[in-house]
């Protein structure tokens, strides 16, 4: 029980381990052209959801005076 909430503690870096592994099994993944297409998933989506992710973390509460002070130029 102890391994399982090590991985659950440690799920990113976990992550990171398993997609190496997979990519270094079958590189032909992720070659352009391919079935992950990276030259539209790295370019786009990747950034979209990159930029998606930090607005999540953005206070609510602190939204509606921000926006007042940036466009006042305040």
């Amino acid at each position: 029980m102890r391994l399982l909430e090590r991985v659950r503690k440690e799920w990113f870096m976990v992550g990171i381990v398993v997609a190496i592994g997979a990519a270094k099994l079958k590189p032909s993944v992720g070659v352009n052209g391919g079935p992950l297409k990276p030259e539209i998933t790295v370019s786009y989506i990747a950034v979209a959801t990159i930029f998606f992710n930090s607005g999540l973390s953005l206070k609510t509460e602190d939204s509606p005076s921000s926006t007042k002070e940036h466009a006042w130029g305040l």
